[in-house]
């Protein structure tokens, strides 16, 4: 055998190896973007509903929302 080949043994552990790592972060990649959207559809609801200062509470908080998707901004 070459010495600059991987062996399928090796291929088939390194696959798996991704899998395991992938499976879980994008798992938590979903369950972070269904948690973004509900909390962006809450406060549309209430932009809607409201109105004056109340209003102009619920279009920061929006804001912050769409800033929180920067990585190092938090919500």
């Amino acid at each position: 055998m070459p010495e600059g080949r991987l062996s399928s043994e090796m291929l088939v552990l390194i696959g798996l190896v991704a899998i395991v790592i992938l499976v879980p972060l994008l798992a938590a990649a979903i369950m972070r973007l269904q948690e973004f959207k509900r909390e962006l559809k809450y406060l549309n609801n209430e932009i809607g509903r409201t109105t004056g200062a109340e209003q102009a509470h619920y279009i920061r908080r929006k804001r912050r929302l769409l800033l929180s998707l920067v990585p190092f901004v938090k919500y």
